[in-house]
């Protein structure tokens, strides 16, 4: 592997966990939200079908409610471990970044702090060398998207889980007619607007694994050029 043939095999044990984890935490990504959308299908062909769904949103229809509730408690268990492995992502890729290249050796975060994103770019960001690697990790973490990620994850590990519910469409004109959506939430001072899952988790997902993707061959790329 190019890590030990540049700076040895005990560079490459400290590198390894970085880079299996990142493979890893996508996996999680992709099961948890996959998982999600599977039990709310599930729920709606078996329980809902073309059953009016106030009364049970409402409680009038106490036993269905109950099952409804827990479906929605499953649900929201999945999006929340989503969102964490995500959110868990760029800081993973910068521990990745800082192993691969033996960035461990000349630039030591303070206090014994762990290395993350925000850590490393800002100790990269002079380096020439280094200026599409930087450039792969900054794309992880740009955007409205990313920010509403951060937020997510954030409030529902310090203060309280951002609780999906069930939209349900009465316009007829939606090809969904049931589909999950995070209500607005304040953070910090902020509001932040209410998103739809399924329009919401498959982009930022994407935008973050485009930047594993590009990093690692800059990664490469400065691994192949000190050889």
């Amino acid at each position: 592997m190019a890590i030990e043939r540049v700076y040895g095999r005990r560079q490459l044990e400290l590198a390894r966990p970085c880079l299996r984890s990142l493979d890893d935490r996508q996996f999680y990504a992709r099961f948890h939200y996959q998982r999600a959308v599977s039990t709310l299908k599930r729920y709606v062909r078996v329980h809902l079908g073309d059953k009016d769904f106030f009364p049970i949103a409402f409680g009038v229809d106490e036993p269905e409610w109950n099952r409804f509730n827990v479906m929605l408690r499953k649900v929201a268990a999945d999006l929340t471990a989503c969102i964490q492995s995500l959110h868990a992502m760029p800081d993973i890729l910068a521990s990745a970044v800082y192993y691969s290249l033996a960035l461990d050796r000349t630039i030591k975060p303070e206090k014994g702090r762990f290395v993350n994103h925000a850590f490393l770019t800002a100790s990269i960001s002079k380096i020439e060398d280094l200026k599409t690697v930087n450039s792969g990790l900054r794309a992880a973490t740009r955007g409205a998207m990313y920010k509403h990620l951060a937020a997510l994850a954030n409030q529902s590990k310090h203060y309280s889980i951002v609780f999906p519910a069930l939209n349900s469409d009465l316009t007829g004109e939606r090809s969904e007619r049931y589909m999950l959506v995070f209500p607005h939430f304040v953070a910090r001072g902020a509001t932040h607007p209410q998103v739809y899952a399924s329009e919401f988790l498959p982009p930022i997902y994407a935008q973050i694994s485009k930047s594993v993707l590009e990093t690692g061959h800059a990664i490469h790329a400065c691994l192949e050029n000190a050889a």
